[in-house]
């Protein structure tokens, strides 16, 4: 070869080499540009950070909601038990102790199976190609997706140990019914933790995540039990199981049990759903939805269990009070035959099924068509399905008159008036009672279920700290999220009467003041038009004690008493009590004409057993990340998710805004200058002394009007008196607006400040009769009988400057031995009667002598 060609060869090699340099570079580029690049960097796992539920505790810790994208809690190694391990590797992946990652000879048989089924029908993927498969969240299915899975596998092998391995697997897998994790399949499945799980279990579970669809046990059982039998023999071939203890897994038939934490959860859905209104305006729903938080609240689930079912029970029973609303529709008689399959499929229950016919469940209602109405022996025939047969008596449907508010409730005497064949509607069976059960008839007792119409609230706090207790918002959060307890505004009608009287006692007015009941009149200028309110019964009383005037609800009593203070003061008293809704500058203020929440008027309450304080509401404890760092602390309804933390500064109302936005932090206080006729902070006004720091009123002013609320229950003639079949120390006040639209019951013990709203949403009659005593106080004394149970019975704390006077009920003077009727009055020192009734009769008669004979 000569020099020049031996020089073209070289310069030929050397550009071959160039381009060979180039092509690999573009090579190399191009293959961590399509595959290597976004690979997840897991050097430690310390590194996995997968998405989270976000808990919510109720005080004890117990959980009562959850926010998530992917319902998921993170389980350490050492909690799983050996058994789920165990199964878990038989049934995915029998050589993952042995292998790096990847499992060559069955990557191999695979191809060769699939090859000559000409379909994909056994697969390769060891538990940490799984692992590498759900890291790389997404679904895409290539070639590039698998070796993509295979490099980031190797990756984590060469990275982490076989049991971090196996965390990131069992945490971060798919199990089907929403749960991620073996920490959530454990409980959606058989509603326990991870670590009471039996062999058994472990082998359902471990079943799933090839196809958690196809072999949930909810879906197809009989696939379920074959996988699972398949799991445990496996675990038995591998060795994990002996002989013995594989036998016994195989008998041992995995019993569903779904979760009861769902039925907490829907318990507590109007709070939790304030909850995570808050947090998503003050975090972001990325960080609850995903990030794991755990919110710590001040929530008593056993409390919120009391109130709920207070709440629908009373409003059931309202509702039955008003009557039957009729049937959903009606059918022909010919035409009963041909819906009772629709009506089985409704009722969940499958026509073409053979057998013999399901049992009715307890525990939700079915709809049912009457087929026949035998009004001889007062009974209907019912059938809910084909087959499926129950019977209704007139003793359980004698409420269902028709509806008519102008009417008082009263019996039904006929089953004929209720039902018509062909009837169809909603029915929940009722237990055996053989007392009741119609004559002859072997076929299970039914009765109507009608779902009340009319809505209800209920709010508590604790009176020592403001903590947030229970909190129902309507009858049924899922058919309605409007939360009534803080976003709705009605009139309060007698309930705002304590106000009244709280700015009374702050002038010259004691509880035994007299008050003149007697009609009032008002001209509107503008209209001409007269305003003549009326009492309850329509009866003027004359000369009657403040005490008995708030007792009995007096409505002309309380106009002549805020017409003497002064509108302005009454509103004053209001904004110091936390009232923050617009108050109309007029009399009818004093009767509840003004819109306020429960939220706002149980505050003004609790501020009369709490000594002068006005609590703050506060709902959250805490809230923290994944890694139990704390982001927030103390947060009330009512607080601007903007504030940086909670100081009880306020934030600015639009009057016709929610509720929600006019009760700030803490609700402001602001150093007003004194209206027109309002004490300037109690020091030179009868019964207060000076408001120490961190009060609204005086602990001895505080102790007065508890003292009266106290009487309204005592009183014999008070509209509380119900709630004395509690036998613990409690006040409150009933309220019903005109017409029986609304009805209230506020009250307290010393220790828990309870408030209870019962109406319509689109104002409508109660019905005839119906008012706070009867609509409202039911639904209050049925919560706090639980609530109460548990605390022991005691007083409410006195004032050093508060005396003690026994009065005659009729005079409002000391007692004597003529006092026919008599009670003890608690009075600021100084301001009680120095009297009895014979001595004022005989000091008057002396005073009329005298001006007859002055010498």
């Amino acid at each position: 070869m000569t020099w020049d060609e031996a020089s073209r060869a070289l310069r030929r090699l050397l550009a071959g080499v160039a381009v060979a340099v180039v092509v690999a570079a573009l090579g190399g580029s191009a293959f961590y540009l399509l595959i290597l690049r976004d690979l997840p960097d897991l050097e430690r796992v310390e590194d996995y950070r997968p998405l989270l539920t976000s808990r919510v505790l109720d005080r004890n810790g117990h959980p009562i909601g959850e926010f998530y994208e992917e319902r998921r809690r993170l389980t350490p190694i050492e909690e799983i038990p050996p058994h789920m391990i165990h199964a878990i590797v038989a049934a995915e992946d029998d050589a993952f102790f042995e292998h790096r990652g990847l499992d060559y000879g069955s990557i191999l048989r695979a191809a060769w199976v699939n090859f000559w089924a000409g379909r994909t029908r056994q697969g390769a993927s060891t538990i940490t190609q799984q692992v590498a498969k759900s890291l790389l969240l997404t679904p895409e299915r290539s070639y590039r997706r698998k070796l993509r899975d295979m490099i980031l596998a190797h990756r984590i092998e060469q990275r982490l140990a076989k049991d971090e391995i196996l965390f990131l697997y069992l945490n971060q897998i798919y199990f089907g019914r929403g749960a991620y994790g073996i920490a959530d399949a454990a409980l959606s499945y058989f509603g326990k933790s991870v670590s009471e799980l039996t062999p058994s279990e472990c082998a359902l579970l471990a079943g799933l995540p090839q196809r958690p669809s196809e072999y949930s046990p909810f879906v197809d059982p009989e696939a379920a039990e074959r996988r699972r039998q398949y799991v445990l023999r496996r675990m038995h071939e591998v060795g994990y199981l002996d002989e013995a203890a594989y036998e016994q897994a195989l008998a041992d038939l995995p019993v569903l049990a779904p979760a009861s934490l769902g039925e907490d959860f829907d318990v507590a859905a109007y709070f939790t759903e304030e909850v995570r209104r808050y947090l998503f305006e003050r975090l972001g729903g990325e960080t609850v939805l995903r990030g794991g938080i755990t919110v710590e609240t001040t929530l008593d689930i056993e409390l919120q269990r009391a109130a709920t079912a207070a709440v629908r029970d009373g409003l059931t029973a309202l509702d039955r009070r008003l009557g039957y609303r009729g049937p959903e529709r009606r059918v022909a008689p010919d035409a009963i035959a041909s819906l009772l399959p629709e009506l089985a499929e409704r009722n969940g229950w499958d026509p073409a099924e053979a057998g013999d016919p399901p049992p009715l469940p307890a525990d939700r209602d079915l709809y049912g068509v009457v087929t026949r109405v035998a009004p001889e022996s007062q009974t209907a025939r019912v059938a809910f399905a084909p087959g499926v047969e129950a019977v209704v008596s007139l003793e359980d449907v004698r409420w269902a008159r028709t509806p008519n508010p102008a009417q008082r409730e009263h019996p039904v005497p006929s089953i004929d008036r209720v039902f018509a064949p062909g009837d169809v509607t909603a029915f929940r069976l009722r237990p055996p009672d053989p007392d009741a059960e119609p004559a002859g008839s072997a076929l299970p007792r039914v009765a109507i279920a009608q779902e009340p119409v009319v809505q209800g609230a209920l709010l508590s706090f604790d009176v020592e700290t403001g903590d947030v207790l229970a909190l129902v918002g309507g009858y049924d959060f899922e058919k309605s999220e409007f939360n009534r307890a803080i976003q709705a505004l009605r009139q309060p009608g007698s309930a705002f009467k304590p106000i009244v009287y709280a700015a009374a006692l702050q002038r010259d007015y004691s509880p035994v003041s007299i008050l003149w009941d007697r009609p009032f009149v008002s001209r509107d200028d503008e209209s001409g038009l007269d305003w003549r309110p009326q009492n309850y019964g329509r009866k003027f009383l004359g000369q009657i004690t403040l005490r008995e005037a708030l007792a009995r609800s007096v409505n002309n009593a309380t106009i002549h008493l805020a017409n003497d203070l002064g509108v302005r003061s009454v509103i004053a008293e209001a904004r110091r009590l936390g009232i923050e809704s617009p108050l109309a500058p007029d009399l009818s203020l004093a009767l509840g004409s003004s819109s306020v929440s429960l939220l706002e008027l149980l505050r003004a309450y609790a501020v009369f057993p709490s000594q002068g304080r006005l609590l703050r509401p506060r709902f959250i404890s805490r809230v923290l990340d994944r890694d139990g760092n704390v982001l927030i602390e103390d947060v009330a309804l009512g607080d601007s998710p903007e504030a940086a933390e909670p100081d009880g500064d306020g934030i600015d109302a639009d009057e016709a805004g929610d509720a929600r936005l006019q009760l700030a932090a803490g609700n402001r206080l602001e150093a007003e200058a004194p209206l027109d006729g309002e004490p300037s902070n109690g020091r030179d006004t009868v019964g207060i002394d000076a408001v120490p720091p961190g009060h609204v009123i005086s602990p001895t002013l505080a102790y007065l009007m508890t003292d009266l609320l106290h009487g309204v229950v005592e009183d014999p003639r008070g509209t509380g008196g119900r709630a004395r079949a509690l036998r613990h120390p409690v006040g409150g006040k009933t309220g019903t607006t005109n017409e029986q639209a609304d009805a209230w019951f506020i009250g307290f013990s010393p220790d828990i400040a309870t408030g209870v709203w019962v109406g319509f949403d689109q104002k409508r009659v109660l019905g005839r009769g119906e008012a706070g005593s009867t609509a409202a106080l039911p639904i209050w004394i049925d919560y706090m009988r639980v609530a109460l149970a548990r605390r022991p019975v005691r007083d409410f704390p006195v004032p050093p400057d508060i005396v003690f006077a026994r009065i005659d009920r009729g005079t409002g003077l000391l007692a004597d031995a003529t006092s026919e009727s008599t009670y003890f009055q608690a009075f600021y020192a100084g301001t009680e009667p120095t009297q009895t009734s014979a001595q004022a009769l005989a000091a008057s008669e002396s005073d009329r002598l005298l001006r007859l004979d002055p010498f």
